[in-house]
């Protein structure tokens, strides 16, 4: 869109920081972690808890490099707007399920908000490809960790309801 290569490696550095930024507060207001090792049952398929930290960095950095290309491969202004604007609500979705789970300890309100998630990605996942066909793979590894979180969630909303 006419910008010189410097400002859109710029642009490309914040795209991964933004929605990394929005994991490195939740990890950081996360403080009562007794809670949840010690009162939540755990579900027996969980993942090592040494995963998360890797698969999030990796997923939150693919999706900054996919609203990116969106930017950079968008046919005008205009048809930034909506791809874009759903990428953004999608990321305050996101971001508001770990409080939701670790810190007010709202299992049922985390669910559905994962649940909503879920539908705003595959919405997201849509226009993106409509923009830049390429985003569907960097995205792809996101729809994937979220069914998996989705069905953990429902699973310690099942094993955990009396909380």
């Amino acid at each position: 869109m006419g910008e010189t290569k410097p400002h859109k490696i710029w642009l490309l550095i914040v795209a991964i920081i933004v929605p990394n930024a929005g994991g490195w507060v939740g990890a950081a207001l996360w403080q009562d972690k007794d809670w949840f090792e010690n009162e939540v049952v755990q579900p027996s398929w969980k993942p090592p808890n040494w995963l998360y930290p890797v698969v999030w960095t990796i997923v939150y950095s693919l999706m900054g490099i996919a609203s990116y290309y969106v930017w950079k491969d968008a046919p005008s202004k205009e048809k930034l707007y909506l791809p874009l604007g759903v990428y953004c609500v999608q990321l305050i979705v996101n971001w508001f399920w770990t409080p939701f789970f670790f810190i007010w300890h709202m299992i049922l309100v985390s669910l559905i908000d994962i649940v909503i998630l879920w539908v705003l990605i595959v919405i997201t996942i849509y226009l993106f490809f409509r923009v830049s066909k390429k985003t569907v793979f960097m995205l792809a590894p996101y729809i994937v960790w979220v069914t998996i979180a989705t069905a953990l969630n429902a699973n310690y909303y099942h094993l955990n309801k009396d909380l």
